[in-house]
């Protein structure tokens, strides 16, 4: 069961690194820095794995130790026996590489990568019928680059461009009609643009809908 779940792990970390090396097909041009490569070193991580109902796993200061020691190795939370919910990859106490989140049907919820405890790279998630959900990226836990959003139909939520954090460039967002309800530049903390609403929520049919993020 156990070595199952390393090969599951490790299949999805091929998966996502040929995703994030291959260019996405849309006309949306991606503003802002983005590093060249997201690949995130996971040697040194052994095989070790462990529930994190263990008692012995406790986490302090944003740092996770075992028998305390800062732990190595991949913790895993699960919804039964045989489903695996959640499986993370540590290197000395803070997570490094993948983190991977499950539907109960097994399929993958979500994929985010880290960097020595810091969001660093792409994060994907899908919607459990399958459809994207959203493609994040971070540097050292701060947004840069074009974040986008799907609605769970599999139409166009938001594109937003950031660049150190802050919005930097084109903004776009989609009534689930598919009709746009902003379009802006964001530049030196100024917009210039259409900003009919905030984007706390979403318009259906011309009707307020709540956001499903």
């Amino acid at each position: 069961m156990v070595q199952r779940e390393r090969l599951l792990f490790k299949y999805y970390f091929v998966l996502i690194i040929a995703i994030v090396t291959t260019s996405c097909n849309n006309k949306i041009k991606d503003d802002g820095v983005v590093p060249s490569s997201f690949v995130v070193s996971t040697a040194g991580i052994p095989n070790d794995t462990l529930l994190v109902t263990n008692p012995n796993v406790t986490l302090r200061n944003g740092v996770y130790y075992w028998q305390g020691k800062a732990y190595s190795g991949y913790l895993k939370e699960m919804y039964s026996a045989e489903k695996v919910k959640c499986i993370f990859s540590f290197l000395n106490g803070k997570q490094q590489g993948l983190s991977l989140v499950y539907f109960q049907n097994g399929k993958l919820k979500n994929s985010r990568n880290y960097k020595e405890g810091r969001s660093f790279g792409r994060h994907y998630g899908y919607w459990e019928n399958g459809n994207q959900k959203f493609d994040f990226i971070y540097v050292n836990d701060r947004r840069e680059g074009v974040q986008k959003q799907w609605y769970e139909s599999g139409g166009r939520y938001s594109f937003l461009a950031f660049k150190n954090d802050r919005e930097h460039g084109m903004q776009y967002a989609w009534r689930e009609n598919g009709k746009p309800y902003i379009n802006y530049e964001a530049k030196e903390g100024r917009r210039y643009g259409l900003q009919k609403s905030n984007l706390c929520y979403t318009l259906q049919n011309q009707k307020i809908k709540l956001s499903s993020k």
